[in-house]
């Protein structure tokens, strides 16, 4: 059973609602004047531990969708949990690092987001490009920015037309299309989606995992999303021209200065543009030389994402399994 909590989003828990009817499964919009919710194991992907009095379970365990980078990773509150899986051994010493007196189990399993991406086949892969209306003999460019601060603002409306010699899948942040802040990002993405080698992934197709299997090489902002795609061994480039608020613009440098240190392992990882003019050029020798920087990826998706071997799911549910049994 899929429980949707998140009511502070109805498009979000929609979105999420109809996926799950389609994979077939049964899912639930969750009501506090229900009658009280039974499970073995309440599986929670929120960064919030569910204190709800009709729900009833026999193990609470955390599973996060993005990758230990984030701040909300480290919080007593997801200690809370009776259960934790993580991603990597690194992750493991950090969080008992942090939290020595906590009693959640931590189980060491790799990033399962990722699992999907070992499934496809080279004929899946084409499918889904034919699907998008994309030319399976051309190489493809995924373009995943993040809502803020984002490189979208400083891209420029004929960006599909100077990478016409590729397939270009544009799949934004849901937030992008949730918040009427961003309604001029979805202006332009619409605009990009006039172009015939561009595909728009919309927000109901929310899950990045295949468009980053069948993708030659990534563009995004300072998203978690390099991550993941660089744990695929395939090269990313990390667009740092971003525009930020004015309030922002005015300690820029400031900003920069601090968030020098977080941006290491991104750097490491990515091949690093701070205009537009830097693109093409560094997207061509990235593409003629795609194995440039695979040890660095190698190395830092162990650290920071651990284990992507696609058993990931199978290995959580022995765990649970097994605690079922004891």
């Amino acid at each position: 059973m899929f429980l949707l909590l998140g009511l502070d989003s109805a498009d979000k828990n929609q979105v999420a609602y109809n996926y799950c009817e389609q994979e077939g499964f049964s899912p639930h919009f969750y009501d506090q004047n229900a009658s009280p919710y039974q499970c073995r194991f309440l599986i929670n992907g929120s960064h919030s531990f569910p204190e709800l009095p009709n729900l009833h379970y026999d193990y609470s365990a955390s599973v996060i969708h993005g990758i230990g980078t984030k701040a909300g990773y480290y919080t007593e509150e997801l200690n809370k949990h009776d259960i934790r899986f993580v991603e990597g051994e690194q992750r493991i010493e950090l969080i008992k690092k942090s939290f020595p007196d906590t009693k959640c189990q931590l189980f060491n399993v790799g990033f399962a987001k990722l699992d999907e991406a070992y499934t496809l086949t080279a004929e899946d892969k084409n499918k889904l490009l034919e699907g998008y209306k994309l030319d399976p003999t051309k190489q493809t460019i995924l373009y995943a920015p993040t809502f803020y601060p984002s490189s979208i603002d400083n891209m420029p409306n004929g960006f599909p037309a100077d990478f016409a010699d590729y397939n270009i899948i544009i799949k934004p942040h849901f937030f992008s299309f949730e918040k009427k802040t961003y309604k001029y990002q979805v202006r332009k993405f619409n605009r990009w989606a006039k172009y015939s080698n561009v595909f728009l992934a919309g927000p109901e197709l929310f899950n990045l995992v295949p468009f980053m299997t069948i993708s030659d090489i990534m563009i995004s902002d300072e998203s978690s999303a390099i991550f993941e795609f660089a744990a695929l061994n395939k090269p990313v480039i990390l667009n740092q021209n971003v525009r930020y608020r004015w309030s922002y613009r005015l300690f820029k440098s400031k900003i920069r200065k601090r968030m020098d240190n977080q941006m290491n392992p991104f750097k490491e990882v990515a091949q690093v543009i701070n205009n537009y003019k830097e693109l093409k050029p560094n997207i061509q020798a990235e593409l003629k030389k795609p194995e440039r920087k695979a040890e660095a990826r190698k190395k830092i998706s162990e650290q920071i994402v651990g284990l992507a071997d696609g058993h990931v799911s199978e290995r959580i549910v022995s765990i649970m399994n097994k605690l079922l049994e004891d």
